[in-house]
């Protein structure tokens, strides 16, 4: 996958197929966008048309979210999906007050072989978001390009939403999480240095640094690690401080069961399966590594 942060040197001659959209997540509902609500679209012809920042994080940063996926989580998605092009405009001020018709000529020179324009049911663009699926249809109907512009999926009977996604991981709603994702809910980041009281145990662990994305509640989790060369490991989680040493909230870490090796500066993704137990202060770093044998005991066996 091409990934690019301008739309005037875009190679976008080979595209066919434009997804317009922020896409916080990826979910069920911006995958019918990106891949087609009906004849699905060809990945490797298609582009997808994203901000690298939310535009509320430059419009109202009091209101800005955390993510689901922030850019580098998003990357790895749109490229698992095997799609052809992804443009991440940097978001400015410049680009707020950006008016429609201008955005649209922008996108006329930079994709010029463009049979297929899809966006979700909200979409707006634009200076004040005075851009609209009208509008856009209009213009694709003066190029001859098809809108492509599908129905919202649903779970338990309501849109799937970004918001309401992120509100099931707030909650710890895993389950959920995953079924309107389409995926495990997963963090994705690089291995960065942990204190090492880990490996002092005997379970060595793999701190993870990410963009800031939304997290499910403090707790011990069963999951999997997904190495970068295809390998996926069994995985003690820890979400939230160490009490029984410094008492601060660190990375989220991993005990992946069975590895042996160095993960420093690798990146992984970090699959959340089931909550095991509250985090818990122990009277001594012996009780903590006996109870971290019966968390590796509840992993294993929550593994498929």
């Amino acid at each position: 996958m091409t990934v690019v942060d301008s739309l005037a040197p875009a190679d976008g001659k080979t595209i066919r197929h434009l997804a317009l959209g922020f896409f916080d997540g990826l979910h069920l509902g911006h995958r019918r966008v990106i891949l087609g609500g009906g004849k699905p679209h060809a990945p490797a012809h298609t582009a997808v048309l994203t901000f690298r920042d939310h535009p509320l994080s430059v419009l109202h940063p009091e209101k800005h979210p955390l993510l689901i996926t922030g850019l580098p989580h998003k990357l790895r998605v749109l490229e698992r999906w095997q799609i052809g092009q992804t443009v991440a405009l940097p978001f400015d001020t410049g680009r707020s007050r950006q008016e429609p018709a201008d955005f649209l000529r922008e996108l006329a020179s930079a994709f010029p072989s463009l049979q297929t324009v899809s966006v979700g049911p909200n979409w707006r663009f634009g200076k004040n978001r005075s851009g609209d699926v009208g509008l856009l249809g209009r213009w694709c109907n003066e190029k001859k390009i098809l809108l492509d512009n599908p129905e919202p999926v649903l779970f338990g009977g309501e849109r799937i939403s970004s918001s309401r996604i992120r509100a099931a991981i707030l909650a710890g709603q895993l389950a959920d999480t995953a079924e309107m994702l389409g995926r495990p809910f997963t963090l994705f980041g690089a291995v960065g240095p942990g204190a090492g009281r880990g490996a002092g145990l005997g379970f060595a662990t793999a701190n993870l640094s990410t963009e800031d994305e939304c997290l499910p509640p403090e707790g011990v989790y069963a999951g999997r690690a997904h190495l970068a060369e295809g390998k996926t490991f069994p995985a003690a989680i820890n979400l939230g401080p160490q009490p029984t040493f410094d008492g601060q909230t660190h990375h989220p870490e991993a005990h992946l069961i069975g590895f042996a090796g160095d993960l420093s500066g690798q990146k992984l993704d970090l699959e959340f399966s089931k909550f095991l137990r509250p985090i818990q202060k122990f009277n001594s770093a012996q009780d903590l590594a006996t109870q971290i044998k019966s968390d590796i005991s509840a992993v294993l066996k929550a593994s498929p």
